[in-house]
């Protein structure tokens, strides 16, 4: 017997359900803010005006000696502050996710629903956390660029976190790390150690041309001589982050006195997200 109309409709909007809900599941999808269109017009226009002010990532000049005074680490701080809740939301999402996702290998269609679920939740989460941080930083006046570049010195070289933090455990597969979007990588296409590695060659992009612009005047030798063996090193390798094995004296006393809310504002679930800027690089 001929299907109806209503019926053949049904049967294609039953059938597209279907699809999509498998080409979620199974294969690599991105989740893009952009997509996500009432919230990513908020990231967009928070981050415009941010840009406006301040100027991108590649356009922030370190201050003399690459340094940065104790004034700005407290402004960078009560940027800090301020994400705190939208950063446990985010941290929260994750861990859903992860969980979802656990249990939807063990099958079942109500899994998989519960895994679609948790990753829709996810899109909207990171929103906020974008827009929040980039209303924080207008608030105190700091640019995307010396936030990324204290962030990194501070936790990656100063306190010894790997960049790879939150990324090398998950299946989330963070990529460049300069876009508004998150790869599911259910079919394991990346390994951790290739997750890892995105990140340490994201934070080398980025801090190699801010340190190579460091401005010396009134630098000591001592100093200058650390900072050109460290870009040096960087130069040869696109995997060595600033000072990984260690920073050096003069860079730890600037860090030290603000050690403990340091890393009581830290996230390792959050990291791979904290320095996405969605419209600050030209990198394709």
């Amino acid at each position: 017997m001929a299907m109806n109309g209503k019926m053949k409709k049904g049967c294609a909007i039953g059938c597209g359900v279907v699809t999509l809900v498998l080409f979620v599941i199974i294969g690599s999808v991105a989740f893009f803010v952009r997509d996500m269109s009432t919230d990513y017009k908020a990231v967009k226009k928070s981050e415009e005006a941010l840009l406006a002010a301040h100027g991108g990532l590649l356009e922030y000049n370190p201050p003399s000696g690459g340094i940065p005074s104790a004034e700005r680490l407290q402004v960078f701080l009560r940027v800090r502050r301020d994400q705190a809740e939208w950063r446990q939301n985010v941290a929260l999402a994750f861990d859903e996710f992860l969980v979802q996702k656990e249990a939807s290998d063990t099958g079942g269609f109500k899994h998989f629903l519960g895994l679609l679920r948790s990753t829709t939740q996810m899109a909207p989460s990171l929103a906020s956390f974008w827009s929040s941080r980039n209303a924080a930083l207008m608030e105190h006046e700091m640019g995307p660029g010396e936030y990324s570049y204290i962030y990194c010195l501070a936790y990656f070289s100063y306190l010894s976190y790997d960049p790879g933090d939150g990324a090398q455990d998950s299946e989330l597969d963070f990529g460049k790390n300069s876009r508004a979007g998150i790869q599911v990588d259910t079919h394991g296409e990346m390994t951790e150690t290739e997750r890892r590695d995105a990140a340490w060659r994201h934070v080398h992009d980025l801090m190699l041309p801010m340190l190579q612009a460091v401005d010396r005047t009134n630098s000591s030798d001592d100093w200058l001589r650390e900072l050109d063996l460290e870009i040096a090193v960087m130069d040869e390798s696109p995997l060595h982050y600033p000072w990984r094995n260690g920073a050096p004296r003069l860079l730890s006393d600037a860090f030290r006195p603000f050690r403990r809310e340091l890393e009581q504002q830290y996230n390792v679930a959050v990291n791979p997200v904290e320095l996405i800027f969605e419209f600050s690089t030209s990198e394709e």
